[in-house]
């Protein structure tokens, strides 16, 4: 499992100071974005190689609890599974250990040429399972 923290600023809240429900998508991808990172998985190259690229396929998410403005959050990222072109996900914001919310986040690797699903290199398959080793 892998943690990303964050800071909630003014303009992830509503006039209220809660987070706008959007937000907690925008950090949970900025969680993956960098836990692909810290896994040697640079998306601006996989894109520029024509390889393939990632995206979000389908996503479920269930708001517990509000997050707040000045509060800092914990977002996590775990690897539930890993197949041919696509990568389950599971994700959480917390807030001093307690969820706020929870996301199923189904990745699918697709050809840049086709559009459709297409099987993932070895390596990068291999770098996605090392999340569950951090």
């Amino acid at each position: 499992m892998i943690f990303y923290n964050v800071t909630v600023f003014l303009e992830d809240t509503d006039a209220g100071g809660i987070v706008y429900h959007s937000r907690y998508l925008n950090y949970m991808e900025r969680c993956r974005t960098q836990s692909f990172y810290h896994n040697g998985i640079n998306h601006a190259q996989l894109i520029n190689s024509n390889t393939g690229h990632f995206v979000v396929k389908h996503i479920e998410i269930d708001f517990k609890k509000p997050a707040y403005l000045g509060e800092e959050l914990v977002i996590t990222i775990d690897v539930k599974d890993v197949r041919g072109a696509s990568v389950l996900f599971h994700q959480t914001v917390v807030r001093n250990n307690e969820i706020l919310a929870e996301a199923s986040v189904l990745l699918a690797f697709i050809d840049p040429k086709t559009s459709l699903a297409s099987r993932m290199p070895e390596q990068l398959k291999s770098n996605i399972l090392k999340f569950k080793l951090t």
